[in-house]
C-alpha cells in the first residue's frame, strides 16, 4: 500500500502452520523489496492463533521483521473483537521494537 508505505495483510479465515506462516513470510519479502516502513494487519475476520504459531511468530518471525525496514505495526480490529486479548499480548511484545497502533478501520491508521 503505497499511501502508507506498508504491507497489508487481511486474514480471511482460520489457518495454521504453513498456511499461517507463508503469508507472513511473503509480507516480509514485500517489506524488504519495497523498503516498506509499516505492516498493517486486518483482523476483522481473524482468528485466535494456535500456540505453536504464536511461538513461531514471537521467536522466529518477529526477529526477522526487526531486522527489516519495518518501523510500525497497525492492527485493524473491531471494538468488540474476540481477539482483543490476543492482540493486546502481541502489542505488548511488539511495542518493544515497533510503533504499534490499533484502529477500527484502515482510514483511522496514521
Amino acid at each position: 500500500m503505497e499511501k502508507y508505505n506498508a504491507v497489508f495483510c487481511r486474514w480471511k479465515r482460520f489457518c495454521r502452520s504453513t498456511d499461517y506462516r507463508a503469508p507472513l513470510e511473503y509480507g516480509l519479502r514485500l517489506i524488504r523489496a519495497q523498503n516498506a516502513s509499516m505492516w498493517i494487519t486486518d483482523t476483522t475476520n481473524g482468528f485466535e492463533n494456535e500456540p505453536e504459531d504464536t511461538q513461531w511468530l514471537l521467536e522466529t518471525f518477529i526477529p526477522k521483521v526487526i531486522d527489516s525496514s519495518c518501523e510500525s505495526i497497525a492492527f485493524i480490529i473491531d471494538e468488540d473483537s474476540p481477539l482483543k486479548d490476543e492482540i493486546k499480548q502481541q502489542r505488548a511484545a511488539l511495542s518493544q521494537y515497533f510503533n504499534v497502533q490499533e484502529a477500527d478501520s484502515l482510514e483511522a491508521i496514521h
